[in-house]
């Protein structure tokens, strides 16, 4: 039984490592620049890995870390629903996402986004996999991958009586 449920573990593992290297390949190889929302949606996978791992340390932990990790797949889903829903024009931007126009900002700021330094408005997403959005997709995943994790609670719960 240790052995599937390491096995689960390091399942988990790649595929939030493959969620993220994804996301990184796509900002600096395809050279599309993230949003503020698309940066904070990467934290949860972060952490997702992390605990991963902690479990080879403290794999007496299994039930804990995976309510951790459910904990933080939800809110996965709901950073990337709520990026959906700025995308969408259901719900209005936040202040740090939105480009202010140029009467006021100062020049230098205003250079600064002229040379594309600036993050771009979390409604305006130029990337598209498949006609979807980044953020869209994430929150696919992120449902599936919550819906998967808390199965696997409930195994673990279950071979632990």
């Amino acid at each position: 039984m240790k052995n599937k449920i390491s096995t689960i573990f390091k399942f988990i593992f790649y595929v939030n490592f493959l969620i993220i290297s994804s996301a990184l390949f796509i900002e600096f190889v395809l050279k599309a620049k993230p949003c503020v929302l698309c940066l904070y949606q990467r934290y949860p996978y972060y952490l997702i890995l992390i605990l991963s791992i902690v479990f080879f340390f403290k794999n007496n932990w299994k039930k804990q870390i995976i309510i951790l990790i459910i904990i933080c797949s939800i809110s996965s889903f709901f950073l990337a629903g709520y990026h959906v829903g700025i995308e969408y024009g259901f719900i209005n931007e936040l202040s740090s996402c939105k480009v202010e126009g140029a009467t006021s900002i100062s020049k230098d700021l205003l250079l600064k986004e002229l040379e594309g330094r600036l993050a771009p408005s979390c409604k305006d997403l130029k990337f598209r996999l498949f006609g979807f959005s980044l953020p869209l997709i994430n929150a696919i995943i992120s449902l599936i991958l919550t819906v998967l994790y808390y199965k696997i609670f409930l195994w673990i719960k279950k071979i632990d009586k």
